[in-house]
């Protein structure tokens, strides 16, 4: 093997920066539609999305989210995050016809339409996608009553 006595020609071209995954807005569709697929009557206050985002994002929201499913909610404050990309693709969501706006124990909030339904449940039928996300959900969607989001609010405002 013998090295080549002159180097080869190369170039440097600008390549597009890329974007994390959870920036995405099609990751973000996609979680608010596994959000509200595993949630009651498949559908959900905005509050609850809010904080169902927040739980699935870090270890510590959702050791907070399963105290309050459990009903030991009151003795910790949680600060849950709301994020302005988390909105835009909840406009997203409704722009594409995956969910409509309804209300929620007086509350708005959104509902799968038969469209979010389908991509809900190939979303579900992927076992490679997503699936940190969908453990936590499959657990906690459907126990995180608007009751315990009361609750969650009710004790932001008591650590205020």
């Amino acid at each position: 093997m013998s090295l080549p006595s002159q180097p080869e020609r190369f170039s440097f071209r600008q390549r597009p920066i890329p974007v994390p995954g959870d920036l995405r807005i099609e990751w973000r569709v996609s979680l608010i539609v596994l959000m509200l697929g595993h949630s009651r009557a498949k559908q959900a206050s905005l509050a609850k999305l809010h904080i169902l985002n927040d739980a699935i994002r870090g270890k510590r929201s959702a050791h907070l989210l399963e105290l309050v499913v459990n009903s030991k909610a009151g003795m910790m404050p949680w600060t849950f995050r709301i994020e302005p990309a988390f909105a835009r693709a909840v406009d997203f969501v409704v722009g594409d016809k995956l969910a409509d706006w309804t209300t929620s124990s007086n509350r708005s909030g959104l509902q799968l339409t038969a469209k979010g339904i389908a991509l809900f449940e190939k979303l579900k039928a992927e076992d490679d996608v997503l699936t940190a996300e969908k453990d936590v959900l499959a657990v906690y969607a459907k126990s995180m009553t608007e009751g315990a989001v009361s609750l969650v609010i009710g004790s932001k405002r008591r650590a205020m």
